[in-house]
């Protein structure tokens, strides 16, 4: 079984990043944390689709992160800020 405290530490660790960052949303906020972690772990995770009018269309599929690389990702997010991640 999975250790249930990384609940409580992943939703604190997010929330202590959005309140140093409160004019984003919330969805952007998560975009953000996806689009960094893919990013820095060599676009794990990245799917993009060609539109129509040329633009891309980028979002990011981590279903498989496992929590525990999670935490450590948004530890570094806390201390080194949006960024800098």
């Amino acid at each position: 079984m999975r250790n249930p405290n990384r609940i409580t530490e992943i939703q604190n660790l997010v929330t202590r990043i959005w309140q140093a960052n409160p004019d984003l949303r919330y969805m952007q906020l998560i975009y953000l944390l996806q689009n960094g972690y893919s990013y820095k772990h060599g676009n794990i995770g990245k799917v993009e689709s060609e539109e129509t009018e040329g633009f891309a269309h980028i979002g990011y599929d981590l279903f498989n992160l496992e929590d525990d690389l999670l935490i450590q990702y948004l530890q570094t997010v806390e201390q080194q800020g949006l960024g800098h991640s």
